[in-house]
């Protein structure tokens, strides 16, 4: 049964240790994150994480932040203490465990990662046949989606400023923030490419599984959506 879903960036910087204590842009960013993330944990304590990423690197529950300078440990499991830790857990899923010991050490998070050029009709595929896994279970499941818009909307960020880019990442925010499920399913890959905006296919991956799996009426909210570095980040909520 799938209860919510949390849409989050997947900004190291959400992370205290790895942005430092002058990021002052970012402190209004984590506690919106925060904030979804506790609404995901009253609403279930076993998440399904969506993020692009390498798809072969989904089984590994232990990650460290140290490929961005700080060896900070996190883990996707309440269990995890004995695994391995790696070195090349996905970002989104950095960001997954770091949320979860922060607000709810008891949650489990199961992995979806998609490759960023997955196409929307591949998207929809891979959602509709979570989506349907969710379905079948009496246990209520929530999803934490953790992508980025464009990396390209001001001259500071790290894609330059990208023609176009704000034009887009603004209908996609829309889309997101109210849950229009047609526009998700509509966007083209191409376009989310040339603007700068990796977190399509998860977005799309998640608007799919949603449709399977939460049918009827719901509640949508933007809780934050800026671009602070040049990179879009929208914090959103869906809930029942």
């Amino acid at each position: 049964m799938l209860t919510a879903a949390a849409f989050v960036p997947g900004a190291p910087l959400l992370v205290p240790s790895v942005s430092g204590p002058g990021a002052t842009e970012v402190v209004d960013l984590r506690t919106a994150v925060l904030e979804v993330t506790r609404r995901l944990s009253g609403a279930a304590q076993r998440w399904v994480a969506i993020g692009v990423g390498d798809p072969d690197t989904g089984d590994l529950s232990r990650g460290t932040f140290a490929g961005f300078g700080i060896d900070e440990i996190v883990s996707l499991r309440p269990d995890g203490g004995d695994e391995p830790v790696s070195a090349v857990m996905a970002t989104p899923m950095l960001v997954a465990g770091w949320l979860r010991g922060q607000i709810a050490p008891s949650a489990q998070v199961c992995p979806t990662l998609v490759e960023v050029s997955t196409s929307p009709g591949e998207c929809a595929r891979i959602g509709a046949e979570l989506g349907a896994r969710i379905a079948d279970t009496d246990e209520a499941v929530g999803l934490l989606v953790v992508a980025d818009g464009s990396f390209g909307l001001s001259p500071g960020a790290p894609g330059g400023a990208i023609v176009g880019a704000g034009e887009v990442g603004d209908r996609f925010d829309a889309a997101v923030a109210t849950a229009d499920l047609d526009a998700i399913k509509a966007w083209s890959a191409s376009e989310a490419a040339e603007a700068g905006i990796d977190g399509r296919a998860a977005w799309q991956v998640a608007a799919a599984v949603w449709r399977i799996a939460a049918p009827g009426e719901f509640s949508t909210e933007s809780v934050y959506c800026a671009a602070p570095f040049g990179v879009g980040y929208q914090v959103a909520w869906w809930g029942r």
